[in-house]
């Protein structure tokens, strides 16, 4: 809980909105198309279902509506597809960690603990926003 508020926080200063859920299956839940997420920061060890199957099974839910252009989901689709970048959280920095986590098709890494401005460049590469002063 500690950790989610320290990154909620953190999150904040850079303009986003955050939601935070205590549990994989509850990431899940939130994360069901359509949704208004642009990211998501999944921590590997959770309750109910631990980060990397929660990433699987979002991974199986945007392969429906990628199926075609819109995948029935008129004006939701980005580009022609439907991805929230989903970028671990974790205290465990061994190789074989990192390794599940692009297996499971995470898109970034940020490992515990964390500067703020490691939240940034994790993040970076998706958008384009400065913290506020």
């Amino acid at each position: 809980m500690v950790n989610r508020r320290v990154a909620a926080g953190a999150l904040k200063k850079f303009r986003a909105d955050v939601v935070c859920v205590d549990s994989g299956k509850a990431a899940l839940d939130l994360l069901q198309i359509p949704h208004n997420f642009d990211a998501c920061f999944m921590d590997i060890q959770m309750p109910e279902m631990d980060g990397f199957e929660a990433t699987r099974r979002i991974q199986q839910m945007e392969r429906k509506p990628n199926g075609d252009i819109n995948g029935g989901l008129e004006g939701v689709a980005r580009k022609g597809e439907w991805h929230v970048p989903v970028l671990a959280m974790t205290a465990d920095v061994i190789h074989a960690t990192y390794d599940e986590c692009v297996k499971c098709g995470m898109d970034g890494y940020v490992s515990k603990p964390f500067e703020e401005e490691n939240l940034y460049q994790a993040v970076a590469k998706f958008f384009k926003s400065k913290p506020d002063s």
